[in-house]
């Protein structure tokens, strides 16, 4: 007993795992929200595929000089994969809460909240996925299969039932004094227009961001004055779930958050 305390009291102390470090990074991105886990993934990978193939593909200036050079077939092959690797625009984290998936922007110059005004309002490259008619008709066999009592539970919610795509253009861990510094910086530079608010707590995010402080944020930084339900020029999304609390400006109707069906 006595040795065994002596080796508890000698043991070096646990170094910092690689999921502990990522939470650290400042992390920018795009949450899927569907009625299953299954369904998130499913809209994540539509997202992926749609943003890899739409959005404006990084010019690669250094590939005829590449071929120029008298290198070795392996050398090149090694190379290239690396380039690949590290210059993959988008990247699947994978689940991060029950029904919440998270696709990672790797490239500083992919705003999410940008992209997403691209993608998600009405338009030639309007973002469409089956995963949104899929989460409908999951919620229509429930009730027809009498897991779901209409006269016990309430409707699904209208985002819950169709999916949805909230951007987060910074984030940090969820506590008050970096959510404090993480809204200075991305608020600061709307201070003065009218604003409203969308805060999302997802299912097994910490409480440790509140609504009333993402408020108290908001009014201290862009003016209690300006704050606006009925006209506002922007939206700040809010999304807190266990890895970050994220931040991010939209001026589109937060409607279109709301994926549509291929049919929509």
């Amino acid at each position: 007993m006595a040795k065994r305390l002596r080796d508890l009291k000698e043991k070096p102390p646990k170094k910092k795992t690689k999921a502990s470090k990522a939470s650290d990074d400042v992390e920018r991105g795009f949450l899927v929200t569907g009625p299953t886990c299954q369904e998130a993934l499913r809209g994540l990978k539509d997202l992926r595929l749609h943003l890899e193939v739409e959005a404006e593909e990084r010019k690669d200036t250094q590939s005829d000089h590449r071929n120029s050079e008298g290198v070795s077939v392996c050398h090149s092959l090694d190379v290239e994969l690396a380039e690949l690797h590290s210059q993959r625009r988008f990247l699947t984290v994978g689940m991060v809460c029950k029904q919440v998936a998270f696709l990672r922007a790797q490239h500083v110059d992919d705003i999410p909240s940008r992209l997403l005004s691209r993608f998600l309002v009405p338009g030639r490259d309007r973002f469409v996925s089956r995963f949104a008619d899929r989460a409908q008709l999951r919620c229509d066999a429930l009730w027809a299969e009498g897991s779901v009592q209409r006269w016990n539970a309430p409707l699904p919610t209208t985002s819950m039932q169709s999916g949805r795509v909230l951007p987060v253009d910074m984030s940090s861990q969820p506590r008050s004094e970096r959510f404090s510094r993480l809204a200075q910086d991305v608020l600061a530079s709307h201070a003065g227009r009218p604003w409203r608010l969308l805060y999302e707590p997802f299912r097994g995010g910490w409480n440790t961001i509140s609504k009333e402080d993402a408020f108290e944020v908001c009014r201290n930084i862009l003016g209690a004055d300006r704050q606006s339900v009925a006209d506002p020029e922007i939206t700040v999304v809010c999304t807190v779930q266990p890895r970050f609390v994220g931040l991010a400006v939209v001026t589109f109707d937060v409607d279109y958050l709301r994926v549509e069906d291929e049919i929509g």
